[in-house]
């Protein structure tokens, strides 16, 4: 009798155990790299002295040799996702030193922060020196 109990304790305990360990997650895992939040398509809307405006699409991805950069494809509207700036995430913005533009001669500098809880809308100023000229834009970037 001992025997049959211990067993049925044991067999109990085993399955208990693995229907414990098949249990499906919910929700996605969390990620503690702050570059997620920034990972995608950007509608940019870009003002440029108040009267100007122009609309045009960035692609953000992680930087793969840097874990606290991403790379803004097409930023300041080169018109190419073959040409990019290379950005720095902070604990409250994405911070782009004045740079050349990689593959153009563009040079760029600028600074955007998510403007909501969603982190689906950014606030950017930035600025373009293309052909000799610098331009000072102000932008507001939706998540696609």
């Amino acid at each position: 009798m001992k025997t049959i109990l211990s067993l049925s304790l044991f067999l109990s305990t085993l399955v208990i155990l693995v229907v414990s360990a098949c249990e499906p997650v919910d929700g996605d895992p969390v990620s503690d790299d702050p570059r997620d939040a920034y990972v995608g398509e950007w509608q940019f809307i870009e003002s440029f002295k108040s009267t100007e405006v122009q609309s045009y699409l960035v692609t953000i991805t992680k930087d793969p040799a840097n874990s606290s950069q991403i790379l803004l494809a097409n930023f300041g509207n080169p018109g190419s996702n073959d040409i990019y700036a290379v950005g720095l995430v902070t604990t409250s913005q994405v911070v782009i030193s004045q740079q050349k533009l990689v593959n153009s001669s563009w040079v760029v500098q600028g600074a955007g922060s998510f403007s909501n809880v969603a982190k689906t809308v950014m606030n950017w100023n930035l600025s373009v020196t293309a052909g000799g000229e610098k331009n000072d834009y102000t932008a507001i970037a939706t998540k696609q």
